[in-house]
């Protein structure tokens, strides 16, 4: 493993689902931003790969790939005792794990609702509460004053936060998904009761919903995505969404809406809710009469 001079603290951050997709892409964006990056996921092969790819791009950042399964209280326990050991401190959560599954509530089987909870929700839960303590150290010796990778000032914030991945879907369920609407949907009232708990403590908790990301999330789900949905080539880049994480990190807020549909979609939700039910009752009975 290589390692650079740490003459000048960095911050830290620390990123599930790191191995593929906005998790991958996001290594690659934060130690160009000046951070030093802990990858976790399961895939170790592909960690070191991402890695690899992020030290070339960014010589001065330390990035240390952890073997991870969200899943496991040991092997979360483990990965943060990585970071302690590493870093002792920890400036930025990334909670981004996740996979799909699709089909109706009555023919999605009880475990697939036990293991898209498993993972979206108890895994973030799980990273969030064992981070915590390294999240306070960040508060206590803040980094206000470093410099980002192109020598721009400020870049980093003032004590620690904690980035959720969510979805559109998180704010408003989709039918044919609701395992997965149901995991992210929890994923958004963990994070509203965490953001006020931590508030005088100086941790920010934002939450960033993207809608359709080119990844292969769609191929790993399970179940079949019905096939009027909009298909995954139409969507975001996971660069773009990386990027979104890394200003969600630095500017704390709410919720961060990545797309126009998406943002669309939602305020027709709060102002007419029973006219976006109907719309999509329109769309699933075309799809049915194709």
């Amino acid at each position: 493993m290589a390692q650079s001079d740490t003459s000048s603290p960095r911050p830290v951050a620390f990123i599930t689902g790191a191995s593929s997709g906005i998790g991958a892409a996001a290594v690659t964006v934060f130690a160009a931003a000046g951070y030093d990056v802990v990858l976790a996921a399961r895939r170790q092969e592909r960690l070191e790969q991402v890695a690899a790819e992020a030290r070339a791009a960014s010589p001065a950042a330390r990035v240390v790939p952890v073997v991870c399964d969200i899943t496991s209280d040991l092997s979360v326990q483990n990965a943060l005792r990585a970071v302690e050991e590493q870093f002792g401190r920890l400036d930025v959560l990334i909670n981004n794990a996740g996979f799909g599954v699709y089909g109706s509530v009555e023919h999605t089987p009880l475990e697939s609702f036990r293991a898209n909870m498993e993972t979206n929700f108890f895994g973030a839960l799980r990273c969030t509460q064992a981070a915590l303590p390294l999240l306070r150290r960040a508060v206590e010796t803040p980094l206000c004053h470093g410099r980002d990778a192109r020598g721009t000032n400020p870049s980093f914030r003032c004590g620690a936060c904690i980035v959720m991945v969510s979805s559109i879907v998180g704010r408003r369920a989709f039918p044919l998904t609701s395992a997965y609407c149901a995991s992210k949907f929890a994923l958004e009232g963990l994070s509203e009761a965490l953001r006020v708990e931590l508030h005088d403590e100086g941790i920010a908790v934002s939450v960033v919903n993207p809608g359709v990301v080119q990844t292969e999330f769609f191929n790993a789900a399970q179940g079949t995505r019905p096939a009027h949905y909009v298909p995954p080539r139409s969507g975001m880049s996971p660069q773009a969404v990386a990027k979104v994480l890394l200003r969600a990190a630095r500017r704390p807020c709410r919720n961060r809406y990545l797309t126009l549909a998406g943002k669309g979609g939602l305020a027709l939700q709060w102002l007419a809710p029973r006219l976006f039910d109907y719309l999509l009752i329109r769309a699933q009975r075309r799809a049915r009469n194709k």
